[in-house]
Parts: C-alpha cells; structure tokens; sequence
C-alpha cells in the first residue's frame, strides 16, 4: 500500500505458541513493518470479544510472561518487523518495571503499547524504558483535547497510535468525515507519524485512510484470520495470504 505501513497483531500463545510464531512470520512476511505481539491478560479491558477469547485461551493453556518473551525474541529474529509489546500495566508491574524492560530490549523488541499506563504515574516506566533505549507508544483516543495531543507526542517514539472511534477493539470502524475530522485535529496538534487503529479490517477501509495517516494497525482482524485456522492449514502461509489481501 503506497505511503501506508501496517502493523499487525497477534496474541502470543494464541492458539498455542508454535502457532502464535508461525502466524507472526506469515503477516510479517505479509508485509507488516510493525508487529504487536500481545501478552494475554485477564482483564484487557482496551479489547473486545475475539482478542478478550485468544487472551483467555492462551492462559488457560498456561501462557506465563517468560513465553511472551521467547515468542517475541523469536519473531525479532526471524522476521524484518519493527517488534512492538502490547500488555496491560499489571503484567509489567508483577514481573517487575526494571526486569521486563531489560528483557524485552534482550529480545529485540524496540516498543511497548500498554493502553491502561496513566501518563502522569507510570511507576517511572517511561523513564527507565528511555534508559533502554525502548519507546513507550501513547495512545490518543477520541475526546482528548489539544493541550493533551501536544503533551502525548512529546515522548521520544516514532509514533503516537490514534485511536480510531469510542469503545473497544473488534467492531469495524466507520470510515467517514467524523473520523477524517478526528484526524485532522490529531495532525494539527502532533508533529509525529500517526498510527491509526481500532476496528480496521478491511483493505477497503485501508485505501479510504492510505492519503491520511502514516500506519494502519490490524488487531482483531489477524486474531480472527488465526482463530479460523483449520488443522490442515499451514498458519505462516495463510496468514501471509490474509495480510496480503489487506494490503492489496
């Protein structure tokens, strides 16, 4: 897709870990600059239905945060994707601010998305997370207001991610002028790249944005592509056709 990078998403361990990483390769090899590799939390209270379900099967199937880790050192090594974190502020703080940034940097993973992390008492998080060298990516979802825009994209990341309507991830984003307006008014406050997600599934809705910002991201669209995998499917093939189809 001319001028637009994609970054998709997988919940590590989803539906098991061999397929978790073969699913990663596919959509990285799909063309993917970005991948979110999701550490499954109980609460992902930022997520709706088909991410809340991979996130409860892949802890019912023993998912521990050391997993996340080998899964996401896997796919920096083995794909050319930009390898983000997605988690929630619980799972960092448990395993520790200092200990999980020091190991997702051994793995090669150069950002984290914790949508639940408050800006203003992050447990110094971002400041340690600077230390290593790793960017923390602030979401803007809808309502916030300019003072708070220009505040956001201050940190040192490539990119702040917009989220694209109210709610929760899952539903298909309407693509019309009131998001154009939300966009509009994002740019006119932020001099960063934006990254645009929540409810983008369709390559339709990928050209209608391709002129308006800078990456689409793909979240539950790729953990349903995963959820409908047959046994006789070969996951890295497959998701690479689905991505490709994306970006077509």
């Amino acid at each position: 897709m001319k001028n637009m990078q994609l970054m998709g998403h997988i919940v590590a361990g989803y539906p098991d870990k061999k397929t978790s990483i073969q699913a990663g390769i596919g959509i990285s090899q799909g063309g993917a600059k970005f991948l979110e590799v999701q550490f499954p939390f109980s609460d992902p209270n930022a997520d709706g239905p088909i991410i809340e379900n991979a996130c409860n099967t892949a802890l019912q199937n023993g998912f521990v945060t050391e997993d996340g880790f080998k899964i996401a050192k896997t796919l920096a090594h083995e794909t050319l994707s930009t390898i983000l974190i997605m988690t929630y502020a619980n799972i960092v703080f448990a395993y520790g601010i200092q200990a999980f940034l020091q190991k997702a940097k051994e793995c090669g993973v150069k950002a984290l998305i914790i949508p639940d992390l408050p800006f203003e008492s992050d447990e110094n998080l971002r400041k340690i997370a600077k230390v290593y060298g790793l960017d923390i990516v602030e979401l803007i979802a809808p309502g916030v207001n300019s003072q708070r825009i220009q505040k956001l994209s201050k940190t040192p990341s490539e990119f702040v991610y917009v989220v694209a309507r109210s709610g929760i991830t899952g539903s298909k984003t309407q693509i019309q002028k009131s998001l154009f307006d939300w966009i509009s008014f994002v740019k006119k406050n932020c001099n960063k790249k934006i990254a645009l997600g929540f409810g983008i599934r369709s390559n339709q809705q990928i050209k209608a944005l391709q002129d308006e910002v800078n990456i689409i991201v793909a979240g539950s669209y790729f953990v349903e592509k995963i959820s409908t995998l047959r046994p006789s499917e070969n996951p890295r093939e497959s998701l690479k056709k689905y991505t490709l189809e994306l970006l077509c």
